[in-house]
């Protein structure tokens, strides 16, 4: 027996379904209007009469969806409600809204063990029996007490009964007119039809159900994946909703701590522009507001729709089915308009978030008080090599970053550079700001021999790394012989396995990956051996087994990054091996990755990062997410598996080996697309599969092919230069080159993956 708590609970649910939410009390003769929330007809006739009085468009009290503008006759009576208020008022007259059930059937009100669904009655031992036998009732269905008193809803789905033709009383509704959707009776097909036409086909209703049913759950069927799509664009507005927050929080902090650490002067520009990021977050979050209500209204309905249907479907109502299915498609489409006409994509993005405040050199500058003191420029990032751009000509980028790391602007004027630290004056020096903070510097220089420079601001020397200038520009068509293989390393001569990848270091040290021990092998400027880092575990600092090493870069810091594919990581290491830190894990978010390959940092610290299986490159700034570009496809600015990428020494163009495109893109830093070059049609091998790539220091890229077993030189355009072959007057030098890098002194060293060496050039 259920427990007396748990059936007053069903009766109170049953009671709140069947109570109008305008009068308070039962509903008497409920009808359903288009947006399916129901109300008693008298109070919608109230509702109606009250609004036109004002003048204003009739609409629901619950959701404010207009009502039809023919008024409550082409509004549709609720039968299930109706049936739900009377069940509930006869169980509730004869006080058996309780636990304890009597018999309906006798005067003795002994207590009831079973319940007719058909009668809709509880009967006694005795009357049950009586009604077992009877002839009358022996289709009649009948459950126990405790099974009704347990689902008291389940009195609903009872056989219905045939209603009378309301225009000929003797009549029942047992035809079903196709032509116009309605119930007709036998009497109606000989005298007056509801349409005025003898011709409509109309069958008996068992005849015609199946059919109507299967029809009904056709034209319902789009609602659940309609419902889904509308409620996953209201999370995706709950989530901007949360970033929104999250950002603007984020960005006032940032505002905080940058304005707060420089004198008073700036206080008033700080408070402006945390008002400008929460006047932007207002008005964002109200937008986001009306999307959300909208998103909201459109999911109620497809959820009254979706529930009225279903119950209409799995419960046996073969009449109600009949009269609604022709109301129900047209309710469909409707509501699939109103999905179509809803945006579901949150119209801000954290992006939008961010003010572009004035910076605290151009505040303080514009002031009236004294800066010579202020330690303006103490970081200046330059490319780490100069590049010819032509015979007789020299471009260097530097980027100028203020004490809080912000880009230093319009400081063209106040720039100079020499030659190391004589300040000797260079020729033809010419300086533009190509962004904000980013300067490229254009001179002839005045030796042609290779040579280091150093940057001033004001006439102070700032701090930054030396920059290498390589005037005498290797001649690759020369590249004939190898000087040097490398195939073994440490004090037992272990021999190389599978090496995939190559990188520099910092100090012009030489980084390989070694595929049977797992670990990387570094060796000093002169290919000496140096140590490993790294090994085969599941720990921090260890990679998994297989081939989990697929990048490596290392910062002008000296600390090294390097993917791991199996992982779906980065891990970060000191040069000495001593593990720092990792970020990402497996999937399709930003910061995530899928199969995370070739890896390259910009001298602003920028980390590049070929994410292979999704596509896509992602850029990270201190081990944090940026942003990202690229999707998987086939045309300009897409990717088909990216794996290796690498920067010009002016770092405005990044190129990327599009692999299974069989081609390489050109991008900006922000991910722009610039240009492509695949079509090697003056080149004399069938390339397919590019996969390492290498801008050297004095401006060329060198490429290499897996299938043709060699590696290419290009000029940064992409006009062929030269090839660098594995067979050479018969000899096998290399095989499936991967990596591929040049050293500071001009030496070329490629990984032979499938000859288990590396070879010097």
């Amino acid at each position: 027996m259920a427990s007396g708590g748990g059936v007053e609970k069903e009766w109170r649910q049953i009671e709140e379904e069947i109570t109008c939410s305008i009068c308070g009390d039962l509903f008497t003769d409920p009808k359903t209007i288009p947006c399916l929330h129901t109300f008693c007809k008298r109070c919608i006739e109230r509702s109606i009469k009250s609004n036109k009085k004002m003048a204003v468009i009739v609409c629901c009290p619950l959701c404010r969806a207009p009502l039809p503008q023919d008024g409550i006759a082409s509004i549709p009576t609720n039968f299930t409600i109706n049936r739900l208020v009377e069940i509930y008022g006869k169980r509730k007259e004869s006080g058996q809204v309780s636990v304890t059930m009597k018999c309906g059937k006798c005067e003795e009100d002994a207590p009831a063990i079973t319940w007719c669904l058909d009668c809709e009655e509880a009967l006694c031992r005795d009357c049950n029996e009586f009604h077992r036998k009877w002839k009358d009732f022996k289709s009649h269905k009948t459950v126990s007490i405790s099974e009704f008193l347990q689902n008291p809803k389940q009195a609903v789905a009872t056989p219905e009964k045939a209603e009378i033709c309301k225009s000929h009383t003797k009549q029942t509704l047992d035809l079903y007119c196709k032509t116009c959707s309605s119930l007709i009776c036998r009497d109606c097909t000989l005298k007056d039809h509801p349409c005025g036409h003898r011709d409509h086909d109309f069958d008996f209703v068992d005849e015609v159900v199946d059919e109507e049913r299967e029809k009904t759950k056709q034209v319902t069927a789009p609602l659940k994946q309609l419902l889904e799509q509308v409620r996953n664009g209201v999370k995706k507005i709950e989530r901007c909703e949360k970033q929104v927050d999250i950002e603007s929080g984020a960005n006032i902090e940032k505002i905080r701590a940058t304005y707060g650490e420089v004198y008073k002067l700036l206080k008033q520009q700080e408070e402006e522009a945390v008002g400008k990021v929460n006047t932007i977050k207002t008005s964002f979050k109200k937008t986001l507001a009306v999307q959300k209500e909208s998103a909201k209204f459109v999911e109620s309905q497809l959820v009254s729709s979706d529930e009225f249907t279903e119950r209409l479907i799995t419960v046996n109502r073969t009449r109600q089915l009949l009269t609604y299915n022709k109301w129900i498609e047209n309710r469909v489409d409707e509501v699939t308009k109103q999905v179509e006409h809803t945006s579901l994509d949150p119209e801000c993005k954290p992006s939008d978030m961010i003010v572009i405040c004035h910076h605290p050199v151009e505040f303080v500058n514009d002031s009236v008080c004294d800066v010579s003191c202020l330690p303006h420029l103490p970081d200046c990032s330059c490319s780490r090599y100069g590049q010819i751009v032509k015979p007789d000509q020299v471009k260097v980028t530097i980027t100028l970053k203020d004490i809080f790391g912000s880009p230093v602007v319009n400081q063209s004027k106040d720039l100079e550079i020499h030659y190391n630290k004589e300040r000797e004056f260079l020729q033809n020096t010419h300086i533009e700001e190509e962004s904000r903070g980013q300067y490229h510097i254009w001179y002839n220089p005045k030796r042609k021999e290779d040579h280091s420079l150093s940057v001033y601001w004001r006439g102070l020397e700032v701090n930054h790394e030396e920059v290498k200038v390589l005037t005498n520009i290797r001649d690759y068509n020369k590249l004939k012989q190898e000087v040097k293989i490398i195939n073994k390393y440490g004090s037992t001569n272990k021999k190389l396995a599978y090496p995939y990848l190559l990188a520099k270091g910092s100090n012009n040290e030489l980084i390989v990956r070694d595929s049977s021990t797992k670990q990387l092998v570094v060796f000093d400027k002169h290919f000496q051996y140096s140590h490993v880092i790294g090994g085969a575990g599941s720990g921090n600092g260890k990679f998994l087994k297989g081939n989990s090493i697929t990048g490596i870069a290392v910062d002008k810091k000296g600390y090294m990054y390097v993917a791991d594919c199996n992982l779906h990581c980065i891990q970060k290491f000191k040069l000495n091996g001593e593990f720092i830190s990792q970020f990402g894990s497996e999937g399709t978010a930003n910061s995530q990755f899928q199969s995370p390959h070739g890896l390259v940092l910009s001298q602003s610290e920028l980390l590049f990062v070929c994410d292979m299986d999704n596509h896509r490159i992602q850029v990270f700034q201190n081990d944090q997410f940026s942003y990202s570009f690229g999707r998987h496809g086939t045309g300009p600015g897409i990717f088909n598996e990216p794996v290796d990428l690498t920067l010009n020494n002016s770092e405005d163009q990044l190129f990327v080996t599009d692999s299974d495109n069989h081609r390489v893109q050109v991008f900006t830093t922000k991910g722009q697309f610039l240009k492509v070059f695949g079509n090697f049609t003056d080149i004399p091998f069938k390339l397919q599969l590019p996969v390492g790539i290498h801008y050297t220091p004095d401006g060329h890229l060198l490429i290499s092919f897996l299938n043709t077993h060699c590696v290419l030189v290009f000029e940064e355009d992409g006009k062929f230069t030269s090839a660098i072959e594995g067979n050479y007057q018969g000899k096998k030098r290399f095989s499936n080159p991967c990596g591929v890098v040049m050293m500071d002194n001009g030496q070329i060293v490629i990984a032979s993956y499938g000859g288990n060496r590396l070879v010097v050039f």
